[in-house]
């Protein structure tokens, strides 16, 4: 209130890249704010109109792998969004150029309770995998609620389903590693069907096609072929790494109890 922000140091100006890349986006009368990314050479811009309002939001890359990951994604948004149902749906594309990808600025609310995965977003999911195909990165803040219904973000990882009911798992996973719920016991009652999630975990299986009996053995193999994935080089790759390793026995005595019993004797 005193003012005492303005004695903090100065961050660093954009990087003369992204101001190339970005400035054939850039209405006139508009400015912009960046963060850099979790990625080397990613940033995300906020455009913001003259009269304070947010206009879009850029994704920029200064790297070629960067720049390969944004085409991939803008190509992801244009074909599997066309995939999700009312009243879930992709980003739309404003404009993209080398390196560059403007989507849409969402308003949106807060969830109160983000790790709890709606319905509706559970259906549009297993729609999704009833096509054969998955978002990748399914998590709690990848979704936006904008009233209306639901976006859903970051669509880099898009393509054929690693496994089955991968979007599902990713969910229930992410948010028990990163954000402490569902806490365990929750999670193993959501993979029955049952509990707080239960409601939404029928959403995708429906919707997916699929019984629910192979559930436990999917997140089994959700939890090996995922923790394959992560860095434990970096705080949040080892946090869900020694997430995943927890659950696996948890869940493996569902899946195989005799072997947890040979194993374990």
């Amino acid at each position: 209130a005193a003012g005492g922000v303005r004695l903090r140091p100065r961050g660093d100006a954009p990087p003369r890249e992204l101001r190339v890349r970005l400035a054939d986006h850039l209405p006139s009368r508009t400015t912009y704010a960046v963060m850099r990314a979790n990625h080397e050479g990613r940033y995300v811009a906020l455009l913001v109109g003259e009269d304070g309002t947010a206009k879009a939001v850029a994704k920029v890359a200064t790297t070629p792998e960067g720049t390969e990951a944004l085409s991939a994604e803008a190509e992801a948004i244009e074909r599997y969004g066309l995939v999700l149902p009312p009243p879930v749906r992709a980003p739309r594309i404003l404009a993209r150029g080398e390196g560059v990808l403007v989507l849409e600025a969402v308003s949106f609310r807060a969830r109160r309770k983000p790790w709890q995965l709606p319905p509706k977003v559970a259906s549009a999911l297993g729609a999704l995998a009833r096509a054969g195909s998955s978002h990748g990165d399914a998590a709690p803040w990848n979704v936006l609620d904008a009233g209306d219904g639901f976006v859903l973000l970051d669509w880099e990882e898009a393509g054929a389903a690693p496994a089955e009911a991968w979007d599902l798992c990713h969910w229930l996973v992410q948010g028990h590693a990163l954000l402490g719920r569902p806490n365990r016991r929750a999670l193993l009652a959501a993979v029955r069907g049952e509990g707080v999630l239960g409601h939404a975990v029928r959403a995708y299986l429906d919707a997916a096609g699929l019984d629910g009996t192979g559930l436990p053995r999917a997140m089994f193999e959700y939890l090996r072929l995922s923790a394959e994935r992560l860095d434990p080089a970096q705080p949040d790759g080892a946090q869900g790494l020694a997430a995943r390793q927890a659950l696996q026995e948890s869940v493996l005595e569902v899946v195989d109890p005799a072997r947890v019993d040979r194993e374990r004797g």
